[in-house]
């Protein structure tokens, strides 16, 4: 049975084999000519993405005199006449305006007012200085001699003032005792005459030596309480030590009535009774002198004052002799803020006397007046750009290029434009800023372009787009080109436009022609604008 199964393939049709292995065959090629196509594109592709093509980077800006300046003034003042409008034609050195000359003879005028002010100020402050310095010396005198007076206020209150009443009680121990002896000599001639020793002489005499030392003590404290408390405390003390002693003189011409007339009465030429009324006048002026001496003593007391006015007196003339050094002291820096104004007036005499004669304002180079026109009255400053003279015979091209295509472009590149008119223009880079991210101050452009041939006629400030040739590149060279790495961050933003001419005329400058492109190392160092002449 198995044999029956079997023989049918052996009997198979030899045409069915060789048309299947054919179909075989034929796939097989056909695979081998697809990979064959595939490879030819692929190669072909290469090829077309490795051919070099003219590459160009876009840029937009302006058209620009090559050569510009602006119009400076070099005095302050008020322009009188203007000789030239914006659009004129003019010539290097030739008169835009002329100033008032008057103006700047009355500014001189009134910076030399200024400066004889100050020095006024000045002479006023030194004059002031000098009454406080001599002002200062006086509160220090006082100052250290209230502290003295402290001192002796404390030295008269416990020793001279106290050394005066024993003395005091003494003149009144005499004064009394004196009275009660003439008192009892009159007792004892009215008695049984009984004779005993009249001793009102020695009483007499010990009254008045008490007193003259009294007088002398007191005259101590008199010149002691002038230094301490002042003169007019001294005076004052001297009056009331005059009415003491005026008491006491009247006390010692009652004791002097009472010896003379008890000798009288002694010689019987007078009555005892003629002692009565000269003894009754004694007594009264023995309590008279007593108040004197206790007066005499709390006025002195009073005239030093309490430790308290005494302190308070030196606290006063500590605050005086500080309210005179702040004083001095505001004096010594409002000197020096007027010193300074000297100087500043100074340099405005200068500046004035500088600028005198300074009134025409010339044009720097030979253009076309451009920017603000001056009119009559107007004020302008020293130093202020009043106008701009431009130099229309060579234009340049002033575009802007994105940050990412500026390493592409480099000095030298040919470059065409087409003006807003529809006029085609061509030229070459001729300067561009030396660090990618960089612009020309006030302005916002980094590339500048020199146009060839004669672009007379060509309006300026007319808007342009220009295309710069940077040369060929393939698209696969695009591809392979390494990425770039994190943008460097210039340390200077802005650079100065290299067309501007900021010299005065006639000094030598740079020409923008000899302006070369900054090699690559220049972007990690301060940028030199060649321009400039730096």
């Amino acid at each position: 049975m198995s044999e029956r199964n079997h023989r049918p393939e052996l009997d198979a049709d030899p045409r069915e084999l060789a048309e299947a292995q054919f179909d075989e065959e034929a796939l097989r090629a056909r695979r081998r000519q697809y990979g064959y196509t595939a490879a030819a594109i692929a190669i072909a592709g290469l090829v077309l993405l490795a051919i070099p093509w003219r590459d160009h980077v876009k840029a937009s800006g302006r058209i620009a005199p090559q050569r510009w300046a602006r119009v400076h003034t070099e005095a302050p003042g008020v322009v009188r006449e203007v000789t030239h409008a914006v659009g004129d034609p003019i010539e290097q050195g030739e008169v835009i305006a002329v100033l008032d000359f008057d103006e700047q003879r009355d500014a001189l005028e009134a910076a030399r007012l200024a400066l004889s002010r100050e020095h006024e100020k000045l002479t006023d402050l030194e004059l002031r200085l000098r009454e406080n310095a001599i002002q200062r010396e006086g509160a220090d005198a006082v100052a250290q001699l209230a502290r003295e007076q402290v001192a002796a206020a404390q030295r008269i209150g416990g020793s001279r003032l106290a050394a005066l009443d024993p003395i005091a009680d003494t003149v009144l121990e005499g004064v009394r005792g004196f009275a009660n002896e003439a008192r009892s000599e009159l007792a004892k001639n009215r008695g049984s005459g009984a004779e005993n020793a009249f001793k009102g002489e020695k009483r007499y005499r010990e009254a008045r030596d008490a007193m003259s030392r009294y007088s002398e003590g007191a005259a101590a404290v008199a010149d002691h309480l002038a230094k301490v408390a002042g003169s007019e405390a001294g005076r004052q003390f001297r009056f009331e030590l005059e009415d003491l002693r005026f008491a006491y003189d009247l006390a010692d011409h009652s004791m002097e009535e009472i010896l003379t007339k008890h000798e009288l009465v002694q010689r019987g030429f007078l009555a005892p009774v003629a002692l009565r009324e000269p003894c009754v006048e004694l007594e009264r002026e023995a309590m008279q002198l007593a108040n004197s001496f206790r007066a005499l003593s709390g006025n002195a007391r009073t005239l030093l004052g309490s430790p308290a006015e005494q302190s308070e007196r030196v606290r006063a003339a500590e605050e005086g002799r500080q309210l005179l050094a702040s004083e001095a002291g505001r004096l010594e820096a409002e000197r020096a803020s007027v010193a300074s104004d000297i100087s500043a007036a100074e340099l405005g005499v200068r500046a004035a006397e500088r600028h005198e004669g300074k009134t025409v304002i010339r044009a720097p180079i030979r253009g076309t007046l451009a920017g603000e026109s001056l009119s009559r009255f107007d004020a302008v400053g020293a130093n202020t750009s009043v106008g701009v003279v431009e130099d229309a015979s060579r234009l340049v091209l002033k575009v802007h290029v994105d940050d990412a295509d500026f390493r592409r472009v480099k000095v030298g590149q040919t470059v065409e434009a087409r003006a807003r008119d529809g006029r085609t223009l061509r030229g070459s880079v001729l300067w561009r800023t030396p660090v990618r991210g960089q612009e020309v101050r006030d302005q916002a452009w980094n590339v500048l372009i020199q146009l060839d041939g004669d672009n007379s006629g060509v309006e300026l400030g007319q808007k342009v787009t220009a295309s710069i040739d940077v040369g060929k590149r393939s698209v696969l060279g695009r591809w392979l080109e390494p990425g770039e790495s994190m943008a460097f961050e210039p340390r200077v933003a802005f650079v100065e436009d290299p067309t501007e001419l900021r010299q005065p005329p006639g000094v030598p400058r740079e020409s923008v022609a000899a302006v070369h492109e900054q090699p690559s190392s220049s972007e990690r160092r301060d940028v030199r604008n060649g321009a400039d002449g730096g």
